[in-house]
């Protein structure tokens, strides 16, 4: 009755039997729900679900039972699959909530197999039309082939004449209006109208000053034309062109001089005796000044004709003010600006504000072995991640100016610096600044990278239980470094290093010495109690504590050995040398290079040379694709001559069989025969033509392969060559900072033979030395026509 009473249609089974049987009954027309008690006489409530399941199994099941035997329950919810199960006692709003949404859930199986009986039935009808357009895809594809190898043809007949198929008649008439200089720059007309004018008026004055002409203003009525008449030129306009033109091509000629118009003046004034010039640094702005005694007739055609005299044809102000000018010249004291160019605007260079210690460098403590303590080194800079590392004030571009005479003020382009983040930092959006990506030390490297390492700590020696380290941070090993092994990281700290290979983008710092090492590479600085047996680059300076010996060392910095010595040691540092002692009688001399930057040169040296590399390798490239591009043109005539062979064959084959059908008819047979055979070698022959064709084809479609490929390296190539060329630039602009110090200081002693090498000269010591400081100097040779000559000079330590 409650069902009823809220809309449900509802048949209900008064014994178990019952139950069954109209399971049975509904096969065909199943009902939305199914609701039996657990409890039911005969069969219980399950086993009626279970049957429905197999039965009618969309069917939603619902279970009303008791909560005294839960694991019957479960067991009854597990065999007929229950889709809901009620628990007395339940109200009835929980009941009809439940029923509602079990509707819900059938209504909603039925959608979904009715969907997916619409879904299969509308795919059979696709894969029925599927296979309707492959076929009709395929007949197609064969048609736009053999239109494709149609249009190939005549694209090569078009290429084999001369022609481009890549060029269209718009195309055509832009390049031959740009080649006659016939496309006019809509934001210039002003300006070059203007400039036109004020040419002619420089030619009439010239003309008329030339031929002793005095020239009068024209009043503006002459030169108007009557409302509603044709324009007509006035013939005192057209006769004083005349006049000019004839002056300038018959300089000196008065006979050209039409007295009616002009009268030749008296006493001819020469400007240059009556003013005088004066120019601003710049030559933006040129000044004049009346003589004193100058005559009072002078006009403006004596002004414009001193200042042609002196080559002054830009800014000349108007004429109103040069008239002024004159009337007023003779009581002015101060020079008239006559004429003012255009002043250049120049640029501002690139500037970086770093919010870091960007030169820090704690020796740490050095104990009375000249070992260092790296663990005391003073405050070491710390930054959390987040912080403001640095900020860019970007390059400010000029602009060129024009002097008074016309000539344009070149100003260089504003110098840009290297503004990038390295491991652990990040750049902003409009890359203007850089901050911290972890937390760390703050690091500027050579190459103007800013970076944020952490730290990575080694508690021993780093060897085979490590393996190589490759860190992008500060590494910090608290043995020894052992040979073989490789480091790569930012900044490195360990107690020795020893034969192992080197390089990081920071700083060094070994508290013991680096012995039988074959390269080290540091983009900062060195700090270490030796050196034995190693070879060092570093750009920044090298610091020793004891002894260098038989070591090559290259430095953009300086090498710092004050209390130490250097043995049979090839040294280069551009910011100098400082030296205890330098050779002893029974060591090989060494060789000092002071003031040149031999480990940048070196580098440089090596970029250059890949540079040129690539270079070579992208004009035997671009050889190649010409070479290419040339047998593709020749092919394009092959395939255009197979191409007229093939028609011409194919329609002489026409011609012939419709003489067959005329030959046949009249019974001459051996004519008949002997076409026949000619149409049978024409076949072939144009059979013969097709393959040659094809053939083309296909190696032009080997050619375009190659080319695409040998353009895509040579992008590559310049990829390379660019990212070299930036990094060339960036140590160009290190070696930059700091001028190069042609020095060396000696505390003790220099033994005699020590080779020192600068950067204009160089001297083997022919004698020992004590405490001394040797330097470059340069001098004027006036016996040699006052030429720079330059020579190394042993002087004293200084105090």
């Amino acid at each position: 009755m409650l069902l009823s009473s809220n809309g449900y249609r509802v048949r209900a089974a008064s014994t178990s039997s019952d139950a069954m049987d109209l399971i049975e009954q509904c096969k065909d027309h199943p009902f939305s729900i199914i609701v039996a008690g657990y409890m039911m006489p005969e069969i219980k409530g399950d086993r009626i679900l279970a049957a429905a399941k197999t039965a009618i199994p969309d069917t939603r099941r619902v279970l009303i039972s008791d909560s005294s035997d839960l694991q019957a329950l479960a067991d009854a919810i597990n065999l007929a699959g229950i889709h809901s199960c009620l628990i007395l006692p339940f109200k009835d709003s929980e009941f009809l909530a439940r029923i509602n949404g079990c509707c819900k859930d059938y209504e909603n199986i039925l959608r979904q197999k009715n969907l997916k009986r619409t879904t299969k039935r509308q795919n059979q009808q696709l894969f029925r039309l599927a296979d309707v357009f492959k076929k009709k895809n395929d007949l197609y594809a064969e048609r736009l082939e053999k239109r494709d190898k149609t249009i190939r043809i005549l694209e090569s007949r078009i290429i084999s004449a001369g022609g481009s198929i890549h060029e269209d008649s718009s195309a055509i008439l832009k390049r031959i209006l740009k080649k006659n200089n016939l496309i006019p720059a809509k934001d210039n007309l002003p300006e070059f109208f203007n400039r036109i004018t004020g040419q002619m008026k420089l030619i009439f004055e010239k003309a008329a000053f030339t031929s002793r002409i005095r020239l009068d203003p024209v009043p503006i009525e002459k030169g108007r034309v009557n409302p509603g008449s044709e324009p007509v030129a006035d013939d005192f306009t057209e006769k004083i062109l005349m006049l000019a033109l004839r002056a300038l091509e018959n300089t000196g000629n008065r006979t050209a001089i039409n007295t009616e118009i002009a009268r030749q003046p008296e006493n001819f004034i020469e400007p240059d005796e009556y003013f005088e010039l004066d120019l601003s640094q710049d030559n933006t702005e040129a000044m004049i000044k009346m003589k004193p005694g100058a005559p009072a007739g002078l006009t403006i055609v004596h002004v414009r004709q001193f200042l042609e005299n002196h080559g002054i044809i830009n800014g000349i102000k108007p004429d109103h003010e040069i008239e002024s000018w004159l009337y007023k010249a003779g009581t002015e004291k101060n020079p008239f600006i006559i004429a003012r160019g255009i002043p250049p605007k120049y640029p501002k260079d690139a500037e970086v504000r770093y919010h870091f210690p960007t030169d820090f460098l704690h020796a740490g403590k050095i104990d009375e072995d000249g070992s260092i303590d790296f663990q005391d080194r003073g405050e070491i800079p710390y930054v959390d991640e987040g912080a403001f590392l640095a900020a860019k004030v970007f390059p400010e571009p000029g602009s060129h100016g024009t002097d008074v005479f016309g000539n344009e003020i070149i100003v260089p382009e504003p110098v840009d610096k290297t503004f990038a983040p390295g491991p652990g930092a990040r750049i902003s959006e409009d890359g203007a600044r850089i901050y911290a990506a972890v937390s760390g030390q703050p690091h500027l490297d050579a190459l103007g990278n800013i970076s944020v390492c952490p730290e990575f700590k080694i508690n021993g020696d780093l060897g085979f239980e490590t393996g190589n380290v490759n860190f992008e941070g500060n590494v910090i090993v608290n043995g020894t470094v052992k040979q073989g092994f490789k480091v790569k990281c930012s900044s490195l700290t360990a107690k020795e290093i020893n034969g192992a290979q080197i390089d990081i983008s920071g700083d060094l710092n070994v508290s013991l010495g680096i012995v039988d090492t074959d390269l080290v590479n540091v983009k900062g600085c060195i700090q270490a109690k030796f050196i034995h047996n190693s070879k060092i680059n570093a750009f920044g300076d090298l610091i020793i504590q004891r002894e260098i010996i038989d070591s090559r060392i290259y430095l953009s910095g300086a090498c710092i050995n004050e209390n130490g010595i250097i043995l049979n040691s090839v040294i280069s540092a551009k910011m100098g040398i400082k030296a205890g002692a330098i050779g002893n009688e029974s060591a090989t001399p060494s060789r000092l290079t002071m003031g040149v930057d031999e480990h940048l040169n070196r580098i440089i040296a090596d970029f250059d040379s890949r540079l040129e590399l690539h270079m070579k390798t992208i004009k035997e490239l671009s050889g190649e694709i010409q070479e290419l591009e040339k047998e593709d043109s020749e092919l394009h005539a092959f395939i255009s001559e197979q191409a007229y062979i093939q028609d011409r064959t194919q329609i002489e084959i026409r011609d012939i069989e419709k003489k067959l059908a005329a030959l046949k008819a009249s019974g001459n047979m051996a004519a008949f025969q002997k076409l026949s055979a000619n149409i049978d070698t024409m076949r072939k022959k144009a059979a013969e033509a097709e393959k040659q064709i094809d053939k083309g084809f296909e190696r032009q479609d080997e050619i375009a392969a190659g080319i695409a490929q040998k353009k895509k390296r040579i992008r590559e190539l310049e990829s390379m060559t660019a990212e070299l060329g930036d990094t060339k630039n960036r140590l160009v602009e290190f070696s930059a900072k700091k001028t190069a110090l042609p020095e060396i200081k000696v505390s003790k002693h220099i033994q005699a033979g020590t080779r020192i090498v600068s950067p204009n000269c160089s001297m083997i010591l022919n004698q020992s030395s004590g405490r001394c400081c040797i330097r470059e100097f340069a001098r004027q040779d006036k016996a040699a026509g006052s030429m720079v000559m330059h020579e190394i000079r042993i002087g004293e330590y200084p105090p």
